[in-house]
């Protein structure tokens, strides 16, 4: 009931009482009306506190709602890049893992080939067009995938053309000596002794490239389960 209600219905009470009555109930109604007023004023006001409390109550949850949801998809989001980037580097290991255990197999493959076509030397014939040559395919995997086996990998492929050049020396001797035994012979013993000359650095060329591709294939395993197991220790 709003206060203008309530000051026409105390009106209408002090207007049908007797004159006599009507002033001093003339002011109790008035401080009643006051009195109800101010109480109204106080609901309202409280009312109207309450009300945008809630309101800014309703506001600031919403608000954390949005920022909840903000920060939990920009946490998806870094799990996601970590995982991808986690994924990458297990995936970049084992590719490398893979190539350098083909690169020691292709180094034996160098071995069998060089054999082969020493064979063919002595012979009296000249290099198989038909046959893989195995230290380019070496070479090139060296240049592809580790580079840090460049040392290596050069010392070793070229002791291995050293050694392919001196058969095709020898064919040119031999095309020299034609019928001459003697000089054939001599073409030959050349051959041999330089062939092991070069066949010894070869071997230590060989040593070298297998301890540092050893070596790195335990240092590619260990970075990885490093990055995984590495936590900061206290000092004391």
């Amino acid at each position: 009931m709003d206060p203008a209600t309530i000051q026409q219905i105390a009106a209408e009470v002090v207007a049908r009482l007797p004159y006599g009555d009507r002033l001093w109930l003339v002011l109790v109604v008035n401080a009643i009306i006051a009195a109800l007023i101010g109480a109204l004023v106080v609901l309202g006001t409280s009312y109207l506190r309450t009300r945008a409390q809630n309101l800014a109550t309703k506001h600031d949850f919403d608000e954390l709602q949005k920022q909840l949801k903000a920060n939990t998809e920009l946490v998806e989001t870094i799990k996601s890049e970590v995982g991808q980037k986690d994924w990458a580097t297990r995936e970049r290991t084992t590719l490398r893992r893979i190539k350098l255990e083909a690169l020691l197999e292709k180094m034996h493959d160098c071995d069998e080939y060089l054999v082969q076509h020493r064979n063919r030397f002595l012979e009296g014939k000249g290099t198989d067009p038909d046959q893989r040559d195995y230290l380019n395919e070496l070479n090139a995997m060296g240049s592809l995938y580790f580079s840090e086996l460049e040392d290596e990998i050069r010392r070793f492929y070229l002791s291995g053309k050293k050694q392919m050049s001196l058969g095709l020396e020898l064919a040119q001797a031999l095309g020299s000596a034609g019928n001459d035994m003697a000089a054939r012979e001599s073409a030959y013993d050349t051959f041999r002794r330089n062939w092991l000359e070069r066949y010894d650095e070869h071997l230590e060329a060989r040593s070298a490239l297998t301890v540092a591709a050893r070596s790195l294939l335990v240092s590619i395993m260990d970075v990885e389960e490093g990055s995984r197991s590495e936590t900061p220790t206290e000092t004391h």
